[in-house]
């Protein structure tokens, strides 16, 4: 499984991801760089869009657009996008403030959903092991 985490804030996508890797065990978690240049050239198993506004909007429309696997949970502070986004079923939208119970839950909920949950791709570049 594969999960792409959209966040400006480090220890956010710190939370994420250990929450990610302890609930799902073989998932590869990656953070796109908000360089300003999206691909979308590759469909993920779970995406979480925590990023306010109209560039949080956008990720998450593009990606109900081009994947429709591909699972969306989405944080954002505005809870005048949460029609967008049960408009565009994403499957989840949890408003900031939020306690990690809340996000516990809905990742917790998302993973058996996935349709790759249990393919794993290994990434050699992530692999933490000590080379002999």
């Amino acid at each position: 499984m594969e999960a792409l985490v959209y966040t400006k804030d480090d220890s956010e996508y710190e939370k994420i991801r250990t929450m990610l890797e302890a609930e799902a065990g073989l998932i590869d978690v990656y953070r796109d760089p908000l360089n300003g240049h999206n691909y979308f050239s590759h469909e993920y198993d779970i995406v979480v869009v925590a990023l306010n506004g109209a560039r949080g909007m956008e990720l998450v429309l593009e990606y109900s657009r081009r994947f429709d696997m591909t699972l969306v949970v989405w944080i954002t502070d505005d809870p005048y996008f949460a029609g967008t986004a049960i408009r565009q079923h994403i499957y989840d939208f949890i408003e900031r403030p939020y306690d990690d119970e809340k996000l516990r839950e809905t990742i917790h909920s998302v993973v058996p959903r996935c349709p790759n949950r249990y393919k794993w791709v290994f990434d050699p570049s992530k692999d933490k092991r000590e080379k002999r």
